[in-house]
């Protein structure tokens, strides 16, 4: 019984992972991130997208493929089919897509469309973020979208400018820890949730139980009487009469036993005229415990006496007078009154044909007890308290995770210029072959690759980008100058900044020789 609990975490786990786990790590969803706005007006810049790999698409699907030209990953939609691949085009596009993907380059059909949830993934995913928040990763999603504005000298666009608007799967945020991090994150959010549900809990629950139980009560009397030839003995007990020429005194005990409760002892007197009326022999009493012993006293004269005197009042004589000993005994709301039936005359006490001095009665209690507070999960059920342990055992590991990732990344030191230019700067990148400048034109090498992205924004233009021999070359071309920026060695970026005219582009080995004249 004890692995019912594990069991059903584990299948939790797997059914949770299967269900919503990245593809890196062996789950069925890839996290994507909207750029632009080609999917408008259903999806949206910024807006996280959850695809799952089917084993067929059909025209009309929404499916996420990798582009070999724009490097990276695009959503849109199937419009046709054309010899085994897929014609596709963005909802808010005019044209189709250049290229068709074939059922192997597609990622996956839309599952889940979250709106912003890219520019959440984008924040908690960030460097500075990671090692506070990994396993928060998640539970927002995406990158941010910058909406940007573009002017062109002649005011048009050629079809390159206008590209589709991309898609990067979170694992490309960052691609030397994501895998890691997402990890991370899936441990640290199923202790979360686990812990949401534990901790709003109480531990213990209150538990009812209706159980059917029987008691008894058993009755007996006795009276104390002079000797005479009347009696064997001085004491008179059932089922004999009591002759009140020696006594008129005559105690009635029982005995209960059964669920506790409260008892109270009544004596009934009727006759036959229809007369009736109710004695108080003992008040309530309160008791827990299952047995309970009770005796009270008749008092035959006064009996008699009470009963001639509703019979002078009605005009009717007091004829066959029954005294009945009622003990009421009550658990919750039900109740149980034996009763103890004599006739009584002015002769003798006697029992009543069809008294009996023994009765049952089945009382069906409700009974109230604490119990170990228990989650459901797939069919099982596992303790709030184990639940609890749980997810602080989780949390814990994914914080004691990602505080360890964040400290290899702080040691493996920031990203590849390049690879940082490429993430923040990709909308505007063209991935080109080396090429070279027409003789006499102008060649400014600039600081930074921030001045190139605002060049190309502020003429419309694309920054060209080759890499070759470990140095990365951007360059933007207007119709007069080309401005340039280089990186040497995977991040250096070149320290001259001139204005040249050349004869051409060196190349890149070339490059590396003549780093100190500034070609």
């Amino acid at each position: 019984m004890r692995l019912r609990p594990t069991l059903g975490l584990a299948l939790t786990v797997i059914a949770s992972w299967l269900i919503a786990g990245p593809v890196q790590l062996g789950g069925g969803v890839t996290y994507v991130t909207t750029y632009g706005n080609s999917m408008e007006p259903g999806i949206a810049a910024g807006d996280l997208v959850l695809v799952r790999a089917q084993k067929n698409y059909e025209v009309g699907d929404a499916v996420a493929y990798r582009s070999a030209q724009l490097r990276t990953v695009v959503l849109h939609r199937i419009v046709d089919t054309d010899d085994g691949r897929y014609v596709l085009q963005g909802d808010n596009n005019s044209w189709l897509d250049l290229e068709q993907p074939t059922p192997s380059d597609v990622v996956g059909k839309q599952w889940l469309h979250i709106p912003s949830g890219g520019r959440w993934l984008q924040r908690l995913t960030s460097p500075p973020a990671l090692g506070a928040a990994a396993f928060l990763l998640l539970s927002g999603g995406g990158a941010a979208a910058h909406t940007r504005r573009r002017r062109r000298r002649k005011d048009r666009r050629t079809m390159a400018e206008q590209s589709v608007p991309r898609l990067r799967s979170a694992a490309a945020l960052l691609p030397s820890w994501q895998s890691a991090a997402t990890a991370i994150a899936a441990i640290g959010l199923l202790g979360a949730l686990v812990g949401a549900l534990a901790w709003t809990r109480p531990t213990e629950s209150s538990v009812t139980a209706e159980e059917t139980t029987t008691s008894n009560v058993e009755f007996s009397y006795s009276a104390t009487v002079r000797p005479s030839a009347a009696y064997d003995d001085t004491t008179v007990i059932a089922p004999q009469a009591v002759f009140r020429t020696l006594t008129d005194t005559v105690d009635i005990d029982f005995s209960y036993e059964g669920q506790p409760g409260t008892v109270s002892v009544e004596a009934e007197l009727a006759t036959a005229s229809g007369w009736r009326t109710t004695i108080v022999l003992a008040d309530p009493v309160v008791f827990d415990t299952t047995e309970y012993a009770g005796t009270v006293r008749l008092d035959l004269a006064a009996l008699e006496a009470r009963a001639k005197a509703a019979a002078a009042v009605i005009g009717v004589p007091a004829q066959n007078v029954t005294v009945s000993v009622v003990p009421r005994v009550s658990v919750g709301e039900d109740e149980f009154a034996p009763r103890l039936a004599f006739t009584l005359d002015e002769v003798a006490l006697r029992l009543s044909g069809d008294a009996v001095l023994t009765e049952e009665h089945t009382f069906s209690v409700t009974n109230t007890a604490t119990a170990p507070a228990a989650l459901s999960i797939l069919g099982h059920d596992l303790h709030v308290s184990t639940a609890r342990t749980i997810s602080l055992v989780a949390v814990a590991f994914a914080v004691v995770l990602a505080a360890a990732l964040a400290v290899a990344v702080r040691l493996a030191g920031p990203a590849a210029e390049s690879e940082r230019i490429r993430r923040r700067h990709g909308q505007v990148l063209l991935p080109v072959a080396p090429i070279a400048i027409p003789p006499g034109r102008p060649v400014v090498d600039v600081p930074d690759v921030k001045s190139l992205v605002r060049l190309a924004e502020r003429y419309g233009l694309l920054v060209l980008h080759w890499s070759r021999s470990g140095v990365d070359t951007y360059v933007v071309q207007d119709a007069e100058t080309t401005y340039r920026h280089r990186i040497h060695g995977g991040g250096r970026p070149s320290t001259n900044v001139h204005a040249s005219t050349g004869e051409g582009f060196a190349t890149d080995d070339q490059i590396l020789e003549k780093q100190g004249d500034g070609v």
